[in-house]
């Protein structure tokens, strides 16, 4: 048998190293936040058409040694076995250690988190959005919340224990003091949204939680800044790329262990960034930022809106490009820009941005994005969209096209960009080397955007009225 074996080994090799190429290439491209890493980094795309090369290459050779087999050439099978073998070895015992760490599957469970306040989709009776108490759990317990007002107090236990723990708290009345308490932990105090027209909120993206070159204690700062009471924020919303590799969980439990300075007690919402989401990121962005146990009244996991009086959100997932616009998506779209009230505020969010200034690098250009921009700003001036924030560039920046303004939120812990080498024809203004975040208030007919740094000092104020 032994011998048996040995003789069909190249056979065997060429067979397995090809099926591992090949399904790991499925596996890799068709998840999530994969193929837009393969459309703008010229270096995995390089790496993923060399490791397709190599799987072809080896049935080529596996077709030539049988060939040689059946001529007698016995010199000519003993060297191609060997080049067989320098080639398949390498795959076999890579590419599985690679599908298994990219997967999460090296990857342990993440942690106990502390509890997180999350906006849900929609609005509830009285016209702010509902929200979620979340938090997970390294083992699975059964968690008890206790809540309230001071109309008086509320308990809810979960039924069956879970690692991932949800509790929604719905129907909330606006401008009002809450509290809540997660089994014997300490009470917490956050204060809803107002529905009177007037609301202040933080925009950021970009923290890359376990990266070598994030600036974690950056990080930290500006948190504190947004959490602090004397600065009245009352929404916080973060586009995307909170980590750095979405399929790594202790990535996921390090970023919630320092944003629930914040948001413990100032409501967030989250949007998948093309880190987030890289290999397969998804399944954790979902479970840990929009989580099974939160409703949805509008949209989905991924896209959604979140209406706060008079103001609507719209929330969309654009990751590298418009890969991740999806047909449904741009049919959701429309479709909620048809149905706000013409004289809503409407503001759009998302990780990857419209218009910006930039540089090229990686065989990309990483500016004023064609495909974002003919594929959907259309949508924006024909119904009247006010404002679109972004992240995903590295540098603060200020345009206006169309009558809307596009609001870049810079780094919030990451690695700033480079100076850029392409000035947007849109531009109003840009600022490089910064970490930063928005601080913008919206006030009857005006909204005031505050450009703020580590520091929490203004470096760019811009104001503008509602488009009518």
């Amino acid at each position: 048998m032994f011998i048996s074996v040995k003789k069909h080994l190249p056979l065997i090799m060429v067979l397995a190293g090809a099926l591992f190429i090949f399904a790991f290439l499925a596996w890799a491209l068709s998840s999530h936040g994969t193929i837009g890493l393969y459309r703008v980094n010229i270096i995995a795309r390089a790496a993923f058409i060399f490791l397709g090369a190599c799987g072809f290459l080896l049935l080529g050779f596996g077709c030539l040694h049988q060939w040689l087999k059946q001529k007698g050439n016995s010199v000519l099978q003993h060297r191609l076995s060997v080049l067989i073998a320098v080639i398949a070895l390498p795959v076999i015992i890579v590419l599985p250690v690679t599908f298994f760490h990219t997967s999460g599957a090296f990857s342990a469970g993440i942690g106990d988190t502390p509890p997180q306040l999350l906006i849900a989709d929609g609005a509830g009776a009285y016209g702010i959005p509902d929200i979620a108490v979340a938090f997970n759990a390294a083992k699975a317990t059964t968690s008890s919340l206790a809540w309230g007002n001071d109309d008086g107090p509320y308990s809810v236990t979960q039924d069956e224990p879970s690692k991932q723990h949800v509790f929604m708290l719905k129907d909330l009345v606006p401008d009002t003091r809450y509290w809540y308490r997660v089994d014997d932990g300490p009470v917490a105090y956050f204060i809803t949204p107002p529905a009177d027209g007037r609301l202040r909120f933080a925009v950021a993206g970009d923290t890359h939680f376990g990266s070598s070159r994030a600036r974690n204690d950056v990080t930290a700062e500006m948190l504190e800044d947004i959490a602090s009471r004397d600065n009245g924020f009352d929404l916080f919303f973060f586009l995307g790329d909170l980590v750095e590799y979405g399929f790594m969980n202790s990535q996921w439990q390090e970023a919630f262990e320092s944003f629930s300075a914040a948001t413990a007690t100032i409501p967030v919402r989250y949007v998948a960034g093309n880190h987030d989401t890289l290999f397969s990121g998804l399944s954790n962005y979902k479970n840990y930022c929009y989580p099974e146990g939160m409703p949805l009244q509008t949209g989905s996991r991924l896209w959604y809106r979140v209406d706060v009086g008079d103001i609507s959100f719209l929330f969309l997932d654009l990751e590298w490009s418009a890969e991740s616009y999806t047909p449904a998506q741009a049919e959701w779209l429309e479709a909620q820009l048809k149905s706000i009230p013409a004289d809503n505020w409407k503001v759009v969010l998302s990780h990857g941005y419209f218009y910006a200034s930039g540089i090229e690098g990686f065989g990309w250009k990483w500016y004023d994005n064609p495909e974002t921009i003919e594929t959907i700003t259309p949508l924006f001036i024909e119904y009247g969209v006010d404002l679109v924030c972004s992240s995903h560039s590295h540098s603060p920046e200020l345009l206006a096209n169309g009558g809307i303004i596009y609001a870049l939120s810079g780094v919030f812990g990451g690695l700033p960009d480079p100076e850029r080498t392409y000035i947007s024809p849109y531009s109003l203004w840009y600022a490089n080397g910064l970490y930063s975040f928005i601080d913008i208030t919206i006030d009857g007919d005006t909204c005031t955007l505050v450009f703020r740094d580590s520091s929490f000092e203004a470096f760019y104020t811009f104001a503008f009225d509602k488009n009518r």
